[in-house]
């Protein structure tokens, strides 16, 4: 049988397991281990599931994983989100959709402290509608700016899909870190300037807060202290190569730990709330890791990589032509799979192919995550809507969906202007030490 068709089929059980409500990462280890058995036979099928999961998950580059999730948890529970809600508030306030750029400042400040989508959706929906509400935001606008800026914990480093992207491409982890800071700046100012038009043009959607002083403005500076702190210590240090990825996880960690302890916000009930999040957070990346690498052998040993690869290598078409077409990919997978489902099924399939025609790894790498982040508001996933939704029951599913659209527009300009300028993403890691 044609190793097209196979994979083919194999992609299309996969989906009919996970809409039957298995896990996503039991689904792939189950279709994955029913075809080994069906195209290597027991013996050979057997024989590999024994070694997988260690060979899967014994690397040094995914220690940080579980280090960056532990820093986000103390971030979280020394109260940065909450400052930096407060200081976008107390600065942007007073413009047209101001809370709702506080909104999109506060969530680009703590996806500098964890690399958690869902994490800061669940905390601004609590923090940040309300306080909209109370100023007559409309739901367009306050239900947008939760779900959309709450995209910026992929992007903005350190973030986990981009750990998991290095480690499968074997590129460097540092570096595709590094590489999402201006995408992650430029995006998060393309969706203020976004709101402001928007808000300017209908008042009505997000009225200015009264009552905000500049005296007011500056004292609430003192809120960024510890973001500040905290992303120079992990950024900086990886930039400067004092300290590779990994390590530099373990320093925020500590970091976030010491400032947690100084504001008095850390006592036994926190610290182990922080580590059984962590415990159980790795648990599911992990499986996730391991469910994908058996599926990924299956195709791989019914030669559907090698002939997908043949198949686009053999096209006489621009390179950037397939770049598009394969960034385009991610926007149906996002209605079927999370964030690191997508990258670990397809990256092993369609990196190859970029790689044998010199396409840069962490450029591309930068506008897959980009395009990650657009598959956590599309429907019918559409993570981040469903944790909006699970935080604030209230909220009209349709509605919330509605809202993301113009969040989704700017993520795909900005994916555009990468395109066209790969600088935007390069400058940086070209330059580190």
């Amino acid at each position: 049988m044609d190793p097209l068709l196979i994979g083919l089929i194999g992609f299309i059980a996969l989906i009919a397991v996970l809409a039957a409500g298995l896990h996503i990462a039991f689904g792939m280890a189950l279709v994955g281990t029913i075809g080994l058995l069906l195209t290597t036979g027991p013996r050979v099928t057997l024989g590999t599931l024994s070694l997988i999961p260690l060979s899967t998950v014994f690397s040094y580059s995914l220690v940080v994983i579980p280090l960056f999730i532990l820093m986000g948890n103390f971030a979280f529970v020394a109260g940065i989100t909450r400052d930096l809600y407060d200081t976008g508030y107390k600065w942007f306030g007073r413009l047209p959709g101001g809370l709702a750029m506080a909104t999109v400042f506060a969530c680009a400040g703590f996806a500098a402290a964890t690399g958690s989508s869902v994490a800061m959706v669940g905390a601004m929906s609590k923090m940040a509608l309300p306080e909209m509400d109370r100023f007559k935001y409309h739901r367009s606008l306050s239900l947008g700016s939760i779900a959309g800026s709450g995209t910026l914990g992929v992007l903005i480093p350190p973030s986990i899909v981009a750990v998991i992207y290095g480690v499968v491409t074997e590129q460097s982890v540092g570096k595709i870190l590094v590489g999402s800071i201006f995408p992650g700046i430029l995006t998060a100012t393309l969706f203020m300037v976004m709101i402001g038009i928007r808000a300017t043009i209908n008042p009505a959607l997000g009225p200015r807060a009264k009552g905000i002083t500049w005296r007011d403005s500056l004292r609430s500076l003192k809120g960024v202290w510890g973001i500040l702190v905290l992303f120079i210590t992990v950024m900086g240090s990886i930039y400067t190569g004092i300290a590779t990825a990994t390590e530099a996880g373990a320093l925020g960690c500590l970091g976030s730990f010491i400032i947690a302890f100084c504001l008095g916000k850390l006592n036994w009930g926190t610290i182990k709330n922080s580590l059984l999040d962590t415990v159980q957070m790795t648990a599911m990346i992990f499986a996730i890791t391991i469910g994908a690498a058996i599926f990924c052998l299956f195709l791989t040993r019914v030669g559907f990589a090698g002939a997908f690869m043949s198949l686009f290598t053999g096209l006489q078409v621009p390179t950037i032509f397939l770049v598009i077409i394969f960034l385009l990919i991610y926007i149906p997978l996002g209605m079927f799979f999370d964030a690191m489902s997508m990258i670990l099924l397809t990256l092993p399939i369609i990196f190859p192919v970029l790689q044998s025609l010199g396409v840069d790894g962490i450029w591309f790498g930068v506008m897959v995550i980009i395009m990650i982040e657009i598959s956590l508001l599309t429907p019918p996933v559409g993570l981040n809507v469903y944790v909006l939704k699970s935080a604030i029951p209230d909220v009209d599913i349709i509605e919330a969906f509605k809202s993301v659209i113009w969040f989704i527009i700017v993520e795909l300009v900005v994916v555009g202007l990468m395109l066209a300028f790969p600088q935007i993403v390069l400058f940086l890691p070209n330059m580190m030490k």
